[in-house]
């Protein structure tokens, strides 16, 4: 029988092996080229539906919380101040909206870390509460919920424990809203003032000229010449606080009560007596669901629950998710009022970005846009480029203005 020979030369067969290999590794790469970006984009998807499923949450609790208590859950004190168990979720409560919406949120149990803390055990339960990942309150596009380094910040305290350090704790995503107003209020938050103010009480105002609103400038006036000069003047842009301080932290702007008698003092003060200490985070200042020391009800929502914010995506300067320095994102998830939890519509939100902080400002990572529930708990992903004056308008509880809605 014959037998047949293959006459190609030996290297043939290898050469052409060679370019097998070649012609599929360039398929595959092709392939994996095409294939990366859907991956990619599937992914971030899913984590955008996931932080819409936390925002929601954290809406329908808040919404809970107003219906078994009558308001919505206090903005509490101070960064200074952690939640105290014993205490309401009212102005009375020093601890954050955080910490008080704990049991609507089916988290009673990290709610019960603190209860009954004392002088001797405070220090250990209070860093164990700091240290417990929620992840109701994380976004995976940005982190996860474990705890990160506290960073300039503390010492705290909670009840009648004072000087407590807290080295890693957990931190949040998403702020509630704290109205239109943010940092440096209107000047026409004067006329409130029902109390006397000694004519030597100094006020610091941001003074922006009617023909030159951007040439800001910081004054420091007796109360009676802010009253008399540029209250009733034309001035629609003067406010109350320095120019340095109106899209700044919260965090250094409001006086942190030194007890909790002091903090209870404080909360029944009259805004004369709150004038006389230059206190810009006065409560009775603000417009949004949550401020400090509020107790805001659905009646207060003039403009309609649907028709305002309740609680969204907080922006971050994307490099410093992990490093507890952003200055909106220094205070811990259960303190108190700060920038790190409540935002405003004074500043049009945006999509996180490197090297830059906006602490007063909403936004997030997200390319879509940034999260938003309003306050009847429907949730909607609205773009970065929404008419500012429209955002300011929604994150008014009582403006009465009429806006075109964004969607």
């Amino acid at each position: 029988m014959a037998i047949r020979r293959d006459r190609r030369p030996p290297h043939a067969a290898r050469g052409f092996t060679i370019v097998e290999l070649l012609v599929s590794v360039a398929i595959i790469g092709t392939l994996s080229g095409l294939l990366l970006p859907a991956v990619q984009s599937a992914r971030e998807s899913a984590r955008l539906t996931t932080c819409k499923s936390h925002v929601s949450q954290i809406a329908k609790a808040m919404i809970r919380h107003e219906t078994a208590l009558g308001h919505f859950p206090s903005g509490g004190w101070s960064p200074a101040w952690l939640g105290v168990a014993e205490r309401p979720s009212d102005p009375s409560q020093p601890g954050g909206w955080t910490f008080g919406l704990l049991p609507y949120a089916e988290e009673l149990t990290t709610r019960d870390l603190v209860e009954g803390a004392t002088a001797l055990t405070a220090q250990g339960v209070y860093q164990q509460l700091a240290t417990t990942p929620v992840k109701l309150f994380s976004c995976p596009s940005r982190r996860s919920a474990g705890p990160i380094a506290v960073v300039g910040s503390g010492p705290f305290s909670a009840g009648a424990a004072t000087g407590l350090a807290l080295a890693r704790a957990t931190r949040s995503d998403y702020a509630a809203n704290g109205g239109s107003v943010g940092n440096c209020p209107p000047l026409s938050v004067l006329r409130k003032v029902s109390g006397p103010v000694a004519n030597g009480t100094r006020l610091t105002i941001s003074h922006a000229p009617p023909g030159n609103p951007n040439n800001c400038q910081s004054l420091s006036l007796p109360y009676n010449a802010v009253v008399n000069a540029h209250l009733t003047a034309n001035h629609p842009f003067d406010r109350l606080g320095p120019c340095s301080g109106c899209s700044g932290s919260l965090d250094a702007t409001i006086y942190s009560p030194t007890s909790l008698a002091d903090g209870d003092a404080w909360r029944k003060a009259t805004l004369a007596q709150k004038l006389a200490l230059s206190d810009m985070g006065i409560p009775d200042m603000q417009d949004g669901f949550v401020h400090r020391m509020s107790r805001v009800t659905a009646g207060h929502i003039l403009d309609g629950m649907s028709m305002t914010y309740l609680v969204g995506e907080k922006f971050m300067a994307a490099d410093r998710y992990h490093s507890g320095t952003d200055a909106g994102d220094g205070s811990i998830l259960f303190a108190g009022y700060s920038s790190s939890n409540t935002r405003f519509g004074l500043e049009a939100p945006r999509q996180d970005e490197r090297g830059v902080q906006a602490p007063t400002a909403f936004g997030g990572p997200h390319r879509a846009g940034f999260t938003i529930a309003f306050g009847d708990g429907s949730v909607r992903t609205l773009p970065y480029e929404i008419d500012p004056a429209v955002h300011k308008s929604l994150s008014a509880r009582a403006d009465g203005a009429v806006v075109a809605m964004p969607w």
